[in-house]
This record gives structure tokens, C-alpha cells and sequence, in this order.
């Protein structure tokens, strides 16, 4: 079983941020805000904040975790109408970067990015159609060609894998996925698509992925209240789905703020119990392609969402070990397709097995092993 885990881009400056945020924004500044204003236990990478515009820095990202052991990354790429976004590292491995015999492949982060989690003001910064035409599907297609022929680039039986985020982001998520695979095939490429699981009602989508991962612990968080009810999330999708973007990501944040109008808090005991219950083992049935997994080293956004931030206790060792050892048996246990761990470096989520200035390399050292010891 290939040990990956998700690598977070978002951190070298671009005009998009600039002109939103300030001169100079990137997500280190909201770590050093939470770290400096005490919003969170404090984390921060041990090597220090990186700029990933530098070359240098990529590599030693990519070094850094070849090293410790870890197959490779599943890499969050963004692209937008007006094309791709915080591509440095994308650059980076046009160019040939990256350690030999580690390898990647792209998660499409295709969502519009807002100003949603400041709470107020919604604007959209950068937009995705809901309706993208075949021109530019076939030009998404050309621009990830040469990175799926490349040997770096992770395949599963010899065909490259692709990742969606967000398939509801499209008012025809079939017919969209259709005319993907169809741009692929023109261009010599039959890529293994799949997407991520965060909540149930997102589960129907599998009947035309190749698979999918259940995306921790998000899924996890919509198992809660109201949010796991499919009738609801069915009605609201409908809602929005005939709105003007910006309407609906007016929506989105009302929404967000009724749910999450205070702090919320969860043991990494709490989930444990929810991995193993017979509530999540039914959703996974229901299946109706491969499933993998997506492990979490704990989850807390206080950096973004500060008063409403959702928190999940960072796991001790022993924990971590009991996450994986119960993957042994499940059902999700698909070995050709790559173990996920949200996240390598997602900081200003408090998701990161990357060494941590303040908490070490423990997390790191518990995903490598106990994943080595239950995929042998």
C-alpha cells in the first residue's frame, strides 16, 4: 500500500490574494496571527515558514517527506475560468523537480474561492463556471497532459489517477465528467477519476466515478445533527443550484453561521467511535465504486474561523495507531489505490503530519508506521 498524503499549495503570494487580502498574504500570515493571538495551541512547521514561489523550498518539501518514507502526494491544484491559480509548485514539477521514486498526482479544488470565512462581505475572488464548455475542458485537459505522462505522475494500472473535490459544484456533475473523459481519451490518456466523500448525499456520485475517498474528518463533521440528514442537503442543493453564484455563496455563509455559530469540539475518541460505527459502514456499502480512505492527524481551523472554528483533538500515538489498525478489516481497504493523510502541510487547518515546531514528528512517525504495519 503507497502512503500518501495531501500537500497544501497555498503558500507563496499571487495578485488574486494581494488585491483581496493585502500586499503579501499568504496562509502563514493567518498561522502567525493564531499563534501570536492565542486562538489555538500552537503550531507552526519546524523548518520554518516556507515559500513554495522558490524552488528550494519545494524541493526541501518534497526531500523532507521522501525522506521520512511517504510514497508520495496528492496534490491540491486549483484552476479557475481564467485558468490555473497558485501553480508555483505545478511549475516546480513542469520543470522535472520532485525526488525520484516519489510520486504525485492532482486533486482539483474546483470551488469558487470567496471571502466566505471572514464571515462577512462575500465576494468571490476567483470563479469556476457551474456549466464549464468543452473548449474549456479540453484546454483544463492540455494543461495536464504532459504532467500525467510524466513517470513522477501516480497511476494505478497503468492509468493515471485524477481527483474532483467538489462534483456538486457542477449543475451536471455526469455530463461534465462525461466530456472530461472524452477530452482525456482525445488526448491519449485514460486517467482513473475519482472524487472525495464529504457528506452523505454526496455518495450517489459514484455510480460514474472509477472511486472515491471518504474525505476526513469533514465526513466525519457532516455525520453530525442535521448535516448528515440527505433530504436536507438534497433540498438545499436543489436551492442553490438555481442561483447566481453569488447568491448562492451568500447562501452558503448563512447557512454556515447557523450551524457553526459558536466553537465545536471533538475528542479523537469521539471519532474513533464514529470510524467504527455501524452507521458509517452501512454509507459505505452504499458504494457503488472503489472506496479508499482519507486518515486524519486531527483538524482545527481556529486560524480561518477563530470564535466558530471546529476543532478535533490532535491524536496521541496510540490513538493514531487504533485509527489504522481498524483499517485492516474494513471494507474501504482498496491497496491500488493510494492511503490518503489529510493533511502533509494543511497548517491553518491544524492538519499536518508535517514536523511541527511544537509538536514534533510524532504524527509523521505514527502514519508511516502503523500505515507499513496494516498494508503489509
Amino acid at each position: 500500500m503507497n502512503r500518501y498524503a495531501i500537500f497544501f499549495p497555498q503558500y507563496h503570494r499571487i495578485t488574486a490574494n494581494d488585491l483581496a487580502w493585502g500586499h503579501g498574504f499568504t496562509d502563514w500570515v493567518l498561522v502567525a496571527a493564531a499563534n501570536a493571538f492565542g486562538y489555538w495551541q500552537r503550531r507552526a512547521p519546524a523548518c520554518g515558514f516556507y515559500d513554495l514561489s522558490r524552488d528550494d523550498d519545494t524541493q526541501g518539501r518534497f526531500d523532507a517527506a521522501a525522506r521520512a518514507g511517504l510514497d508520495g502526494f496528492g496534490i491540491y491544484h486549483y484552476r479557475f475560468d481564467d485558468g490555473p491559480e497558485l501553480d508555483a509548485v505545478e511549475r516546480f514539477l513542469a520543470q522535472g523537480g520532485s525526488p525520484r521514486n516519489f510520486a504525485y498526482f492532482y486533486i482539483w479544488a474546483n470551488e469558487n474561492w470567496t471571502t466566505r470565512w471572514v464571515g462577512s462581505n462575500i465576494r468571490i475572488l476567483k470563479e469556476l463556471s457551474a456549466r464549464p464548455s468543452r473548449e474549456a475542458i479540453i484546454k483544463h485537459v492540455n494543461y495536464l497532459s504532459p504532467f500525467m505522462d510524466s513517470q513522477a505522475y501516480a497511476r494505478v494500472g497503468d492509468r493515471p489517477l485524477f481527483v474532483i473535490y467538489h462534483p456538486d459544484h457542477f449543475t451536471e456533475p455526469e455530463a461534465i465528467l462525461t466530456l472530461y473523459r472524452e477530452a482525456f481519451r482525445d488526448a491519449g490518456i485514460e486517467p482513473r477519476i475519482g472524487f472525495f466523500v464529504k457528506n452523505a448525499y454526496e455518495m450517489r456520485h459514484s455510480c460514474y466515478f472509477d472511486f472515491c475517498y471518504l474525505f476526513e474528518p469533514r465526513l466525519f463533521f457532516n455525520f453530525q445533527g442535521v448535516r448528515k440528514n440527505q433530504s436536507i442537503i438534497k433540498g438545499y442543493r436543489k436551492l442553490t443550484s438555481r442561483i447566481s453564484p453569488r447568491l448562492m455563496e451568500a447562501c452558503s455563509e448563512g447557512v454556515t453561521r447557523l450551524l457553526n455559530r459558536t466553537s465545536a469540539h471533538y475528542t479523537f475518541s469521539d471519532f474513533l467511535r464514529y470510524f467504527t460505527s455501524a452507521a458509517r459502514k452501512t454509507f459505505v456499502r452504499s458504494s457503488e465504486c472503489s472506496v479508499q480512505e482519507i486518515v486524519t492527524c486531527g483538524w482545527n481551523n481556529a486560524p480561518r474561523y477563530r470564535h466558530r472554528s471546529t476543532r478535533l483533538d490532535v491524536p496521541t500515538a496510540e490513538e493514531f495507531s487504533s485509527m489504522m489498525s481498524m483499517l485492516s478489516n474494513s471494507q474501504t481497504r482498496k491497496d491500488e489505490i493510494p492511503l490518503l493523510c489529510n493533511a502533509w502541510n494543511e497548517w491553518c487547518e491544524g492538519a499536518a503530519i508535517e514536523p511541527c515546531s511544537y509538536l514534533g514528528d510524532a504524527l509523521l512517525a505514527s502514519y508511516l508506521e502503523t500505515a507499513k504495519g496494516v498494508y503489509k
